[in-house]
């Protein structure tokens, strides 16, 4: 197990003796939420973390109360590809759920150029306009993928638990598994209310309360964050 204040030191004792190469860890931040990952080390006053998905991202030490070993489950293993027959091969003009291939690096010590290339990938495959995902992770995370509220909301765009269940997100700290089920979510208040402003009120406030108040709720909070946003977008 290991503790802060001493954690870069125990940190380090964990990378000598992490055990078997597929076994993981449990983070669990200061504020509740945790993140499973494959592994961990220490760069400057930064912890990065390996994901299982693939890919690294990092926090502050200060962030992190512990860090718990635990076994991941056996990779399966990969079948060889076979060419695809005709039957699925998806049509001209369709789109699918799945996330374009390749890789986007988000650097642990300046994230916002690997978000924001996640999200020109993303964006487009829910109909979002990449400015408008852009404009509300600045507002909602200022591109912190460890960004958790006061409320519980987590990630780059601040997703509450039961919005991820709701989107499959199983980590909102992955940034890709973050901005894809935040996108859907958007993309699903956009097509349901069609327009910017009353998207942004439902993200904030709730489909609950701009229904029952046919608009943006006169909450100051939910008025001020859909300024900022549509500042940002249209500046």
């Amino acid at each position: 197990m290991v503790r802060s204040p001493r954690l870069g030191t125990a940190l380090g004792l964990l990378l000598t003796f992490s055990g078997p190469a597929f076994a993981g860890h449990l983070v669990t931040f200061k504020s509740g939420a945790t993140l499973e990952i494959e592994g961990f080390r220490m760069e400057r006053e930064v912890v990065i973390f390996s994901l299982p998905g693939g890919g690294e991202i990092g926090c502050g030490t200060g962030q992190i109360a512990r860090i718990d070993p635990r076994p991941l489950p056996a990779r399966p293993a990969v079948p060889p590809a076979s060419p695809a027959s005709p039957a699925s091969v998806a049509p001209a003009g369709t789109t699918t759920d799945a996330v374009p291939t390749g890789t986007t690096h988000v650097s642990p010590f300046d994230p916002e150029p690997g978000v924001r290339a996640l999200i020109r990938r993303i964006a487009p495959l829910w109909g979002v306009d990449p400015d408008l995902v852009e404009a509300l992770v600045r507002v909602e995370s200022n591109y912190d993928p460890f960004a958790v509220s006061p409320k519980g909301a987590m990630g780059l765009m601040q997703l509450m638990p039961r919005t991820a269940e709701r989107f499959q997100v199983s980590n909102a700290f992955d940034p890709l598994q973050n901005i894809e089920g935040g996108t859907r979510y958007l993309s699903e208040l956009l097509t349901r209310y069609g327009e910017v402003r009353l998207a942004l009120a439902a993200y904030n406030a709730g489909e609950e309360a701009v229904d029952r108040y046919q608009g943006v709720p006169p909450y100051h909070e939910t008025r001020r964050y859909v300024g900022r946003i549509l500042e940002r977008l249209h500046p």
